[in-house]
């Protein structure tokens, strides 16, 4: 399946390449059945480990599709940010939050200072919800795979802005092709939990893909 995600603000939905509204992939069913803390922070940790897992080992974002120069991102390590506008669950790093920053759709990527957001947000519950792409594992046809954190331990998340929106091609049609392809991934492995790095708390919002030998 060929999901196309907008990066724009008031964009009501994900679509096909024929513009039909896809309900399909296993990484949007994830976003879309999360239904936040309901009250108790500790209800988030399986609700991000969910989405971890389908991001991780469900498909990949394909830039340039049907090209000669198309390639592969695949997502290897995610950190979950998750603010409530009138409950307790705060996120002062959240950088989306407040009543006047509800309307993306579902899924929307947005690009900001640290990387690339893929957003989740829920207005009627007023809470806003993301996760950071971290890491990725970069795969070009005819060149050796390389992942992002091999000369630097710490996943810097603007690589992925770089490798994402820097080598999409403008098509004939004056649009980009970004792409999530919907391709469960055969290769056994779990979404490993782990403290979001740079940020001071106890919360084990971060996840990293971990491969079974």
């Amino acid at each position: 399946l060929f999901l196309f995600f907008y990066v724009c603000k008031k964009q009501k939905k994900f679509t096909y390449k024929n513009n039909s509204i896809s309900m399909e992939s296993r990484l949007f069913q994830a976003l879309k059945a999360f239904k936040g803390a309901d009250g108790c922070e500790a209800n988030l940790f399986k609700e991000f480990k969910k989405i971890a897992e389908e991001a991780f080992f469900s498909g990949y974002f394909l830039v340039n599709g049907g090209c000669k120069d198309a390639y592969k991102l695949k997502l290897t390590c995610i950190e979950f940010y998750y603010h409530e506008d009138d409950g307790n669950i705060k996120d002062e790093k959240k950088y989306l939050k407040g009543k006047d920053e509800f309307g993306y759709a579902l899924g929307a990527l947005c690009p900001n200072p640290s990387g690339v957001d893929v957003l989740f947000d829920d207005p009627q519950k007023k809470y806003h919800a993301s996760f950071l792409i971290r890491g990725y594992k970069a795969i070009v046809p005819g060149e050796k795979e390389w992942e992002n954190n091999e000369k630097r331990k710490d996943w810097a998340p603007h690589d992925f802005w770089y490798d994402l929106f820097g080598g999409a091609n403008m098509l004939s049609n004056g649009k980009f092709c970004i792409e999530w392809i919907d391709e469960p991934d055969e290769t056994l492995g779990y979404a490993e939990p782990m403290q979001r790095i740079n940020i001071n708390d106890n919360r084990l919002w971060g996840f990293k893909r971990v491969e079974k030998l």
